[in-house]
């Protein structure tokens, strides 16, 4: 009696799955984005996947689902499924919890602003609410550059929060001793590497860059960089002016001594490493050449001298 009773219930099932598999081979190649939300049970999952067509029997999927105890590891999340899926990929893919995620790369040398205008570009988040989370937390320097898989639907905050703990990540205790052996905080390490990235634009320059500011800052000079102007106007393409040199804000270096009160961009690690590594040099000034690289002089007369043949 029990094996008619099981032969029974497998000729059904197989019976079953034959007639969703070929439903599956019917219905139109569409993909769903679905949200399944916090604390929704197995029923509540059959419904939404049922009402976006991604299965075709109810009863079956609670059957399946349960007999291979997948309910209880559905996870919550917005996924990216396909009609075409069977209903064993779905559940493989609702039990591994793979989420919808969304490629963003943060690129070194980013300012708050420039990755908040692209968040909302790539339909991420919103510029005036990633901004009110960066400005109120202070996070300029520490939204680390990164390629992230952003989950579909994540808030601004939660986005910022990625950032900054990949900063966090990769802001190792070795980076902090060696910070604390050249007497800086951390705030003043990633201020002044985010100059270098911003200044730099060879890489085997950074660390000679590096060296300059802390000769400047051991003399009591001030930095002078053209860097910090640009971000106290947020202007990054057009030429810096002599009247721009003169606006009145605590970024700007040709005015104030010592470094800026924050960062002014998001350095990324090579820049972090010049600002904790600087070269031993007894070089003062430079500047750039227009060929990407810079013109570097222990005198003043020379800077100028260099600086005339390149007018």
């Amino acid at each position: 009696m029990k094996s008619i009773i099981l032969r029974t219930t497998f000729i059904v099932l197989s019976l079953s799955l034959i007639v969703t598999l070929f439903y599956n081979f019917s219905i139109p190649n569409r993909e769903v984005i679905l949200t399944i939300p916090h604390g929704s049970n197995g029923k509540t999952i059959t419904e939404l996947l049922y009402e976006n067509r991604l299965i075709s029997n109810k009863k079956i999927f609670i059957l399946f689902s349960g007999f291979t105890r997948s309910t209880k590891k559905f996870q919550s999340g917005t996924y990216k499924l396909n009609q075409k899926m069977d209903m064993f990929k779905i559940m493989d893919i609702l039990k591994k919890g793979k989420v919808y995620s969304i490629k963003f790369t943060v690129p070194e040398g980013y300012t708050s602003v420039q990755i908040a205008e692209l968040l909302e570009q790539k339909n991420l988040g919103n510029k005036k609410e990633f901004l009110k989370i960066a400005e109120k937390e202070k996070l300029e320097g520490y939204l680390y550059p990164e390629t992230y898989f952003i989950p579909y639907g994540s808030a601004e905050k939660e986005i910022a929060a990625f950032m900054v703990n990949e900063f966090k990540k990769n802001y190792t205790p070795q980076l902090a001793e060696q910070a604390k052996k050249l007497k800086m905080s951390t705030q003043a390490v990633i201020t002044l590497a985010s100059i270098i990235e911003r200044e730099a634009v060879s890489s085997e320059e950074r660390a000679l860059i590096s060296g300059i500011f802390y000769n400047r800052l051991k003399k009591g000079w001030m930095l002078e960089s053209c860097a910090t102007i640009r971000y106290a106007l947020n202007k990054y393409t057009d030429k810096i002016t002599y009247k721009d040199l003169r606006i009145n804000s605590p970024y700007n270096t040709y005015e104030h001594h010592g470094l800026p009160p924050g960062p002014i961009c998001n350095p990324g690690m090579p820049s972090i490493q010049a600002a904790l590594n600087p070269a031993n040099t007894d070089l003062m000034f430079f500047f750039s050449n227009g060929k990407g690289t810079h013109e570097f002089s222990k005198y003043y007369k020379q800077h100028l001298e260099k600086q005339k043949k390149h007018l």
